[in-house]
């Protein structure tokens, strides 16, 4: 029984140091949110000098335009996580004119297919692949932003080890804050119709006295979810507490 105690006092331990690392938002605790809360919760203290931001939309649909009237709105560049061979011309050709004028191009995937069973080969192939589509569609691959969000929120050993070997980031399917731009595996806070923005404000507040790094989420591709209003006043919130939104 005292052993069971004593580990019971450890999970708690870890799970505390975590909600107060990261933080995390909400209840949407998941093992990709405790493992790289735990990973971020070792690496300690933000190295950064002050708070910094990003947005993230995912997917390349038509939603994209609603996205970047948003970005006009508040004053910030938006990124946009592609999925390459998806995109119809006109997504593809905005984009791309969009990223000459400052938007992060982030990459999700060359058909957004999940990478849980695919060997190393494949996941290389797919980066290959992803690349070469977009060059063909007028994006400059040279300022392609250091990240990759996996399809689907896939993670597993050999996809860390392939993006590490392209020297990108990891977006991850944790939902939580980072401690800094410098970690492997980045977390992301959705904003979505549900979302709590008295809870935001808090946690914003917080991460803004760690300095930490705060990645925003949205899927305008579904628009069920999206929520245009919500968006606005949460990108406008953080943009008012001073996060830097400046990704270069």
């Amino acid at each position: 029984m005292k052993k069971v105690y004593a580990f019971l006092l450890i999970v708690i331990i870890i799970v505390i140091t975590i909600w107060w690392r990261a933080p995390i938002f909400g209840t949407e605790w998941s093992k990709q949110t405790f493992y790289v809360g735990l990973l971020d919760a070792w690496y300690g203290g933000s190295t950064d000098d002050h708070a910094h931001a990003l947005w993230i939309d995912d997917d390349s649909t038509e939603g994209v335009f609603k996205v970047k009237k948003i970005a006009d709105e508040v004053g910030i560049q938006p990124c946009f996580a592609v999925i390459a061979d998806r995109m119809t011309p006109e997504v593809a050709d905005s984009l791309a004119a969009w990223q000459q004028q400052g938007a992060g191009i982030v990459l999700h995937g060359y058909r957004h297919e999940k990478w849980w069973d695919w060997t190393e080969e494949q996941i290389k192939e797919d980066f290959t692949l992803s690349y070469q589509r977009l060059q063909e569609q007028g994006f400059d691959t040279t300022r392609i932003i250091k990240m990759a969000a996996p399809p689907h929120g896939c993670n597993n050993r050999i996809i860390r080890r392939v993006i590490q070997q392209q020297g990108l980031q990891m977006i991850s399917g944790a939902t939580l804050v980072n401690p800094d731009r410098h970690v492997f595996q980045l977390g992301r806070i959705p904003i979505t119709v549900d979302t709590d923005t008295a809870a935001m404000r808090r946690l914003l507040q917080k991460a803004y006295e760690q300095k930490g790094f705060v990645i925003f989420s949205t899927h305008s591709s579904i628009p069920p979810i999206f929520s245009e209003e919500k968006t606005r006043h949460i990108l406008q919130m953080a943009k008012e507490m001073g996060f830097d939104f400046d990704f270069k």
